[in-house]
C-alpha cells in the first residue's frame, strides 16, 4: 500500500513537471517567440492595397498643360530572375560581374551611389530572393534610361513598379495664383483653380490586395482582387496661355521701366465673359518658387485702389441718358471750388465741349457735368455696373469694393465720384463694367472655366454665358463708344491708336490710398488704361494698372497706354487670333447689286457710279440685255460687275438669264 501512494506521489511530480515545461514552452512560442513564427507570418501576409487615382489635369483653352502629374518608380531587384543573354548558366563570378553592371547603371541615372547599392544587395538577396526595393523615387526618364541600359546590355531581373505621382506646373509660375497649389504628400489643395476644382480634379481610387514581405515589399499576383482607380476629370481654362504668356511678360517689363510696386492687367471677352488672361504681379515676389508663385494673392480679383478718371465716363453715360448734354455742348472746365475745395485739372483748361471732357479728362469739366446728376441716379448707374458687388467669380478672395449709399455722402461725395475718388475698385470690376460699355449694356458674369472632361474626353460641363443685368440703353451707350474712341484719337490715349485696328479706352491716374487711413500717399500714384478693340465689333477688353510708378511715369498715358498698346500688338498676330479679319469685316461696307437690265448703257454705267459699283462690260448696242452678278445679289461696296450690251433682251424671263446664254 505505501509503495502504491509512493508510485501514485513519483506519477504526480513527473505530471506536474510536464505540465509545467508545457506551459513554458507555450509560453516562449506564444510570447517570447523564440523560433521566428511572428517574423515569418509578418514576412508573407495577405493585406488590401489603395491604389491613389490620378488627380486630373489642368489646361488652357487650346488644351496646353498648365497643371499635370509627375509619376515617380521604384525598381526591384530580383535574384531569382537575374539572367544574363550571354551565359545560360550563371557563376558565382558572372553573378558579380551582372550585379556590378546593374549597380554601375542605376548609379549613373540616379542619386545613390555603387556603396549604398551594392549594401542593400548584400543586405537582402538571400531573404528576398523573389525581389526587393533597389531605388525609389525615380521619374520616368530614369526608370527609362536604366531599364533601356540593362536590356541593351542582356540583362534581366530589375523589374520597375509606379511609386506614387508628384503635382507638377509644365509653364513654371504662368498663372501661377490663378491655378493655384495642390500638395500630393498631404493631399490638399490650398488655392485658386487647384481648390474649387478639387472634387472635379480628384478621382476615385481604387485598391489591390497584396502579399507583403517582411521588408514592407509589397506583391501583386494575376489570380488576386483588383479595383482600378478612375482618374479625375480634366478642367480646361478659358486662359490662352500664349496671351497669359505676353500679358505676364510686358507686365513684369513696365515694373521695370517705371520702378512700379506692381501691375495688374485683365483681358476678358465682351462677348461671353470669358477670361483670356488674369494676372497681378508684386515687384517683391519677382522670380519666386513655383510653390510661392502659386499660392500668392489672385490680386485681379482681391487688390481694391480708387479708379481715378476711368469712371468719369460712368457719369457722362447718365448724362447722355437723361439728354443733359450733348457731344458739342460746351462746359467750363477753369478751376473751380466747392465749398472749401479746389477742383483743378493738372494742366489748366478753359472751355471743352462735353465730348471733349471725356477725350482730354477733365476734373472740373465733369464736375461741371455731375452737378446736373441726382446723387441716388449716380449711385444706381454704378452699382448696377457692379461696382461695390462681387462679379460672381468662382475664385476664392475676391473683394467686393466701396462705395457707400448717399445717404452717408458728404458735400463733396457726388463730385469726388465722378471721378473715381470716395470709392475702390479691383481691377476685374473694371474690366467688366467697360465690357458692359463695350457690349451693348451687357453685364456679364466672369468665366474662367472653359469645359470639363472625363478620361474619354467627353465633355461633362460647359459654363453658358450669364447676364447678371441690362444696363443703360443702345443709343446712350453707342454714343459713349464714340467718346471713348476719341481717347484714344485725339485724347490722352492717343498712344494705344493703331492704323489697322480701332481702340476706346479711358486712361486713369489716380492719388494711391493711405493703408493707415489717413487720406492719400504723398507723390504716389495708381496709373491705369480700359480699352476695347475693334470699336465696331468689340472682341476684347483690357485693363492695365500700375501700382505706383516713379514720378515721371505717374500719369496712365505714359505707362499703362504704352503697355496696352504692346500688348494689342503682340496678341492680334497669335495664329489662332481672328480679331484682324472680324476688324477688317466690320469695317467692310455691303450694297445691293441695282438692277441693269433694260436699261441703256449709259443709264446703267450711271446707276452703278451712284453705287460706288465698278463694271466692264462687252457686246454691241446701247441696251443691258444681261448682268452677272444678278439683281438683288449683296456684294462688297467697290466691287465689279459684268454687263453685256445688246439690240433686245436675251429672254423675257431676264432674271433667270445668265452670260452663257
Amino acid at each position: 500500500m505505501q509503495e502504491n501512494k509512493g508510485r501514485i506521489s513519483s506519477i504526480k511530480v513527473i505530471f506536474i513537471l510536464v505540465f509545467c515545461v508545457f506551459i513554458f514552452r507555450l509560453f516562449s512560442i506564444q510570447l517570447l517567440d523564440v523560433y521566428g513564427f511572428y517574423n515569418n507570418y509578418q514576412r508573407y501576409k495577405n493585406k488590401k492595397n489603395i491604389i491613389p487615382a490620378e488627380r486630373g489635369f489642368i489646361y488652357d483653352r487650346h488644351g496646353i498643360a498648365l497643371a499635370g502629374n509627375k509619376k515617380l518608380y521604384k525598381l526591384e531587384f530580383c535574384p531569382k530572375l537575374i539572367k544574363w543573354d550571354k551565359i545560360d548558366s550563371l557563376s558565382t563570378v558572372d553573378r558579380g560581374i551582372v550585379y556590378d553592371e546593374i549597380i554601375n547603371t542605376i548609379a549613373l541615372n540616379t542619386d545613390k551611389t555603387h556603396k549604398e547599392l551594392a549594401e542593400r544587395i548584400s543586405t537582402f538577396e538571400d531573404d528576398f530572393p523573389y525581389g526587393f526595393e533597389l531605388v525609389t523615387q525615380i521619374d520616368a526618364a530614369q526608370k527609362d534610361r536604366i531599364l533601356r541600359a540593362l536590356k541593351d546590355q542582356g540583362i534581366h531581373g530589375v523589374l520597375d513598379y509606379k511609386q506614387k505621382s508628384e503635382r507638377v506646373y509644365p509653364k513654371g509660375n504662368l498663372a501661377g495664383p490663378l491655378i493655384g497649389f495642390y500638395e500630393y504628400d498631404n493631399d490638399h489643395a490650398l488655392c485658386g483653380i487647384e481648390l474649387v476644382a478639387n472634387n472635379e480634379l480628384t478621382g476615385q481610387d481604387g485598391w489591390s490586395e497584396v502579399i507583403q514581405y517582411g521588408t514592407g515589399d509589397d506583391y501583386h499576383f494575376d489570380d488576386m482582387p483588383l479595383q482600378n482607380p478612375i482618374s479625375g476629370k480634366s478642367v480646361y481654362l478659358t486662359i490662352d496661355a500664349h496671351l497669359q504668356a505676353i500679358l505676364e511678360k510686358n507686365l513684369l517689363h513696365g515694373i521695370e521701366e517705371y520702378d512700379a510696386k506692381g501691375a495688374i492687367g485683365v483681358i476678358i471677352s465682351p462677348r461671353n465673359g470669358e477670361i483670356y488672361a488674369m494676372r497681378g504681379i508684386n515687384r517683391d515676389y519677382i522670380g519666386s518658387s513655383v510653390r510661392a508663385g502659386h499660392t500668392l494673392p489672385i490680386y485681379p480679383i482681391n487688390w481694391q485702389y480708387e479708379p481715378g478718371s476711368t469712371l468719369k465716363p460712368v457719369t457722362a453715360l447718365i448724362a447722355i441718358e437723361d439728354n443733359i448734354y450733348h457731344a458739342n455742348d460746351i462746359i467750363d472746365c477753369r478751376t473751380r471750388k466747392i465749398g472749401g475745395r479746389t477742383i483743378s485739372d493738372v494742366k489748366p483748361l478753359q472751355y471743352l465741349t462735353f465730348k471733349q471732357v471725356i477725350s482730354k479728362s477733365s476734373n472740373c469739366g465733369i464736375t461741371r457735368v455731375a452737378d446736373n446728376i441726382q446723387p441716388y441716379k449716380l449711385y444706381k448707374t454704378l452699382t448696377d455696373l457692379g461696382f461695390g458687388h462681387k462679379t460672381g467669380i468662382i475664385l476664392n478672395g475676391e473683394s467686393a469694393g466701396v462705395i457707400r449709399h448717399p445717404s452717408k455722402w458728404s458735400k463733396y461725395s457726388l463730385h469726388s465720384l465722378s471721378f473715381g475718388q470716395e470709392m475702390t475698385v479691383t481691377v476685374l470690376q473694371l474690366a467688366y463694367a467697360y465690357a458692359a460699355l463695350a457690349n451693348g449694356g451687357r453685364m456679364l458674369q466672369p468665366k474662367i472655366i472653359y469645359k470639363i472632361e472625363d478620361e474619354e474626353q467627353n465633355t461633362l460641363f460647359e459654363p453658358k454665358t450669364t447676364v447678371v443685368r441690362q444696363v443703360s440703353n443702345l443709343w446712350a451707350l453707342d454714343t459713349l463708344r464714340t467718346y471713348l474712341k476719341a481717347v484714344v484719337d485725339e485724347g490722352h490715349g492717343i498712344g494705344t491708336k493703331l492704323g489697322y485696328i480701332s481702340v476706346a479706352g479711358k486712361t486713369g491716374t489716380g492719388e494711391k490710398l493711405d493703408p493707415e487711413g489717413r487720406g492719400y500717399l504723398e507723390d504716389a500714384y495708381i496709373t491705369s488704361f480700359v480699352g476695347f478693340f475693334p470699336v465696331e465689333n468689340p472682341q476684347v477688353v483690357m485693363a492695365i494698372m500700375y501700382d505706383e510708378p516713379d514720378y515721371d511715369h505717374r500719369y496712365g498715358s505714359i505707362s499703362a497706354v504704352p503697355t496696352f498698346r504692346k500688348i494689342v500688338e503682340e496678341m492680334i498676330v497669335l495664329p489662332h487670333n481672328d480679331i484682324l479679319y472680324i476688324a477688317n469685316e466690320a469695317n467692310r461696307e455691303y450694297v445691293l447689286v441695282p438692277e441693269c437690265i433694260g436699261k441703256s448703257v449709259k443709264e446703267a454705267c450711271k446707276l452703278l457710279v451712284e453705287h460706288n459699283i465698278d463694271f466692264t462690260s462687252f457686246g454691241d448696242g446701247d441696251v443691258v440685255v444681261d448682268q452677272f452678278p444678278k439683281p438683288g445679289v449683296t456684294m462688297l461696296e467697290g466691287s465689279s460687275i459684268i454687263l453685256q450690251a445688246g439690240f433686245q433682251i436675251l429672254t423675257q424671263n431676264y432674271k433667270n438669264a445668265n452670260l452663257t446664254q
